[in-house]
């Protein structure tokens, strides 16, 4: 199971009917075009504070392999039954504020 983190943008999301969300982040330190998106899943369980469309921050991601990585449900280590990159955090940026000069009459 390989972790991975991206300063990235999401560009994408979508939420299907079971709570599950899919969300596509452009990688901003991208090396090769191939690899410039990522697109991940959220399960319906996962907490994490709401992100919108051209948030930029850093993007944790875990690639899982079906039979062959495990999670536990707090009873039992299970295999995944699907490959996939499941998302695990985001984190925005902190937008840089500008000082500026203020004058009161």
């Amino acid at each position: 199971m390989e972790t991975q983190t991206y300063h990235a943008k999401l560009v994408a999301s979508n939420k299907d009917g079971m709570g599950y969300t899919n969300y596509v982040f452009e990688d901003l330190e991208f090396q090769n075009y191939d690899y410039k998106y990522v697109m991940c899943v959220r399960f319906p369980n996962w907490e994490q504070s709401p992100i919108y469309i051209n948030d930029v921050g850093y993007v944790t991601v875990r690639f899982v392999q079906e039979g062959v990585d495990k999670w536990y449900d707090g009873k039992d280590f299970n295999t995944y039954k699907y490959t996939n990159v499941v998302f695990m955090k985001f984190i925005p940026e902190k937008p840089v504020l500008e000082t500026a000069e203020i004058i009161l009459d």
